[in-house]
């Protein structure tokens, strides 16, 4: 029992450290690859399409086609958005067989989905600062209903689902562990055949 939970912390570690590597080491080509992704879904639900996503380092710049050349432009800070992929590896690492094709493959599997729940929160946290942050542009655009959901959209990612989203994929991603047999049925089959009358 005691050596099972201290090779649980240890996988776990190990999955922590890989995570933790992922997202740091990578955040810069994966903010390019977001932002790449992100932005003609924005642009599709606009008339005229006018928002743009420039990546720099770890962050987003949103920028749009009809905002004044001397007005700063919102920024939205991508680690805080994915960071849910240290937890998702973690949790892979603890399964049974963590280097298993099946563990491996789930996990791989579970990472493709995660890349389009980052790409819906962006769109989610996009929305959001134009909704509320943007002043008088965003009361003139945005009626009360449309600034109560995108702002509570974000707002419940970065509480719940920012997290929420690494355990549920894991979840559905995670192989299926093998029922070990019942050792009370395997009785019950070996007196059935001891008691068997022997053929003639």
């Amino acid at each position: 029992m005691l050596k099972d939970l201290w090779l649980n912390l240890a996988k776990g570690a190990a999955g922590f450290l890989l995570g933790l590597a992922l997202w740091w080491g990578l955040s810069a080509p994966y903010a390019r690859l977001l932002a790449t992704l992100t932005e003609p879904s924005i642009r599709m639900t606009e008339r005229p399409a006018v928002t743009r996503l420039i990546a720099g380092g770890t962050e987003l710049t949103i920028d749009r086609d009809d905002f004044p050349r001397s007005s700063p432009r919102p920024g939205l800070t991508l680690m805080d958005l994915t960071a849910n992929i240290v937890l998702l590896t973690t949790l892979f690492a603890v399964n049974r067989r963590p280097i298993s094709d099946r563990n491996i493959l789930g996990f791989l599997l579970a990472s493709l989905a995660l890349v389009a729940v980052h790409i819906a929160a962006i769109i989610v946290n996009v929305e959001s600062i134009y909704a509320l942050r943007l002043g008088p542009w965003s009361e003139r655009n945005y009626g009360a209903f449309a600034r109560n959901f995108w702002g509570a959209g974000a707002h419940f990612y970065s509480l719940i689902g920012v997290f929420g989203a690494g355990f549920a994929l894991w979840w559905l991603f995670r192989p299926s562990n093998e029922v070990p047999p019942d050792p009370r049925k395997s009785d019950r089959r070996k007196t059935v055949k001891n008691t068997r009358a022997p053929s003639r």
